[in-house]
């Protein structure tokens, strides 16, 4: 399989070179919409997209990786840097335990994940500065 990076809600500015990165890592670009959003993960990469007029789910910008071996991920991480594009805070690569989920279960789980991140850390019981 064609390496494959599906991308959600990306303006047209950074779409352009999100495409440039792509073009230049002979990786396909599969830019997902508001019709693609019921389809499974695995799914997404084999189909064309669906035009809808339909506003997507969620607001935030995602990306997915496809068939991206380790130093693929590598060279994609550092064009998103490269052209400005980085940080990317939803990103995650299709596995045998998520390519059943569709766009929104993928969007809310990357969410928990990075509230849970981002929450602060109580202190231990006897800790101090």
């Amino acid at each position: 399989m064609q390496p494959t990076l599906c991308c959600w809600n990306f303006t047209s500015k950074r779409l352009q070179a999100l495409q440039q990165i792509c073009k230049g890592l002979h990786v396909r670009l599969r830019i997902v919409g508001p019709g693609d959003v019921t389809l499974s993960l695995a799914r997404l990469p084999q189909t064309a997209p669906a035009v809808s007029l339909a506003p997507m789910p969620f607001p935030d910008e995602m990306l997915l990786l496809v068939a991206f071996p380790d130093p693929l991920v590598d060279s994609l991480l550092a064009g998103l840097r490269t052209e400005g594009l980085a940080p990317v805070r939803y990103k995650a690569i299709l596995t045998p335990f998520n390519m059943g989920w569709n766009s929104l279960t993928l969007w809310q789980e990357l969410a928990a994940e990075d509230a849970a991140i981002r929450r602060p850390r109580p202190r231990a019981a006897g800790h101090s500065e």
